[in-house]
């Protein structure tokens, strides 16, 4: 029997001969446009997911183009551009998005159809780096440039400017938001005060090495986590500022507000930088009714109010903080000792360090681990972004920044230490 690729029996093919040079050509032209729509090959998709590559010349032009195709662990790269209104649910578990060769801009000009974000999240295990939003606005003046539904969410180097609010989290007690290195700037919406963010009830909130600044009257960070851990940030009002509390914990939640660099205008809306319990904290255990406040400098342009106002008899330490300004550490319950209350006029330009000769240089007091965090801080927050490690030159100095060096002798009747 004569076999059926026998050329007595093999139909004929585009590619036989004559148009072989034509065949090749098609196929190389397939190949390209395969290359281009088609994710990056991985060694082991199983194992690792798999990169699909979003951008303006590219098969894939939007992020929701990549979210139509995108599986649990996969990986979209999306080129730095301005992508205009292009709205986003990702539900797959384990994704990580990043805008590669600079900030990919998800731009919204309109009111946002689904009601709620530019970006919904509610697979866990998220990550997003490299990514801008702006312009999030809806019906109901709650849009965001990211809606936290559910689940674990990481968030590096991102930029959420002129939206009504930032990130919105829902009340998921098992989910967690880790923030590094990200800018929340001027955040609002028409007729009502916004916030820089809003974190519903998540198990755990970490925010470290960000900036926070301009927001329209409503609170820069307010967070209603189980847990809280604010470390290392730059949080401050610009000039004829009219923003409400730099912190808000309505809801207590153990917490640890470390190091931060924090700025209150005189024009400020609320004198208390950072309110605990004032909205209740009946469900919450006795753990999460302990506040520690250390180690940060609050430049208090408005001269009066309060570092910390306690509402609800919690158990808060205030201890090792730099004010230059007036006003109360801690107003409520609470213990506050080794803090430092010196002179607005004291303060050198732009510096969060104490000045030379202060009695704040050296003289940190060592406090011992609380819940099994450490309260001394090793790191400082490093403009435009991030946190670099604090280093003391002697001992380590009261507030968020060591002086440039240890400086003890000079004039100090300008400085009080409170107890």
């Amino acid at each position: 029997m004569t076999p059926w690729n026998s050329p007595a029996v093999r139909p004929l093919t585009f590619c036989d001969q004559p148009l072989r040079l034509l065949c090749a050509l098609v196929f190389t032209f397939i190949a390209t446009v395969a290359a281009n729509a088609q994710p990056a090959a991985t060694t082991d998709t199983h194992a690792s997911g798999t990169t699909w590559l979003v951008g303006p010349e590219r098969t894939l032009k939007t992020p929701s183009d990549a979210a139509k195709l995108a599986k649990a662990g996969d990986t979209i790269e999306i080129d730095a551009d301005i992508y205009l209104n292009d709205y986003v649910e990702w539900r797959q578990q384990d994704l990580t998005i990043r805008g590669v060769g600079g900030m990919a801009h998800l731009q919204s000009t309109g009111l946002i159809p689904n009601g709620k974000a530019i970006w919904i999240i509610s697979g866990n295990n998220t990550v997003v780096e490299n990514v801008e939003f702006s312009g999030a606005r809806v019906v109901d003046a709650n849009g965001a440039g990211i809606r936290h539904e559910e689940g674990a969410l990481t968030l590096r180097n991102t930029y959420f400017h002129h939206n009504e609010f930032s990130v919105l989290t829902g009340p998921d007690p098992e989910g967690s938001l880790d923030i590094r290195s990200s800018r929340f700037y001027f955040q609002r919406r028409e007729g009502t005060f916004s916030h820089g963010i809003y974190v519903g009830g998540l198990g755990r909130f970490t925010i470290t090495g960000s900036h926070f600044k301009g927001t329209d009257r409503g609170h820069q960070i307010k967070s209603r986590a189980f847990e809280n851990h604010i470390q290392y940030n730059r949080i401050e009002d610009i000039k004829g500022g009219n923003s409400s509390r730099l912190i808000d914990l309505p809801n207590c939640g153990l917490s640890f507000v470390i190091g931060n660099d924090m700025q209150q205008a005189k024009t400020s809306e609320n004198v208390d930088a950072i309110g605990y319990g004032a909205e209740g904290c009946d469900d919450r255990s006795t753990q999460q009714h302990r506040l520690f406040v250390v180690n940060n400098t609050f430049v208090n342009e408005a001269l009066h109010g309060t570092l910390v106002k306690d509402h609800v008899h919690g158990d808060v330490l205030v201890a090792n903080n730099l004010v230059f300004g007036g006003g109360y550490f801690l107003r409520g319950s609470g213990v506050q000792k080794n803090n430092v209350l010196m002179d607005l006029r004291w303060r050198q330009s732009g510096s969060w360090a104490p000045p030379p000769g202060s009695v704040a240089i050296d003289t940190a007091q060592a406090l011992p681990d609380e819940e099994g965090f450490s309260l001394v801080p090793v790191s400082e927050f490093k403009p435009p972004l991030g946190a670099v490690e604090r280093t003391p030159y002697n001992a380590l100095d009261i507030g968020s920044h060591e002086a440039a060096k240890s400086v003890t002798t000079g004039s100090q009747d300008h400085v009080t230490r409170l107890p």
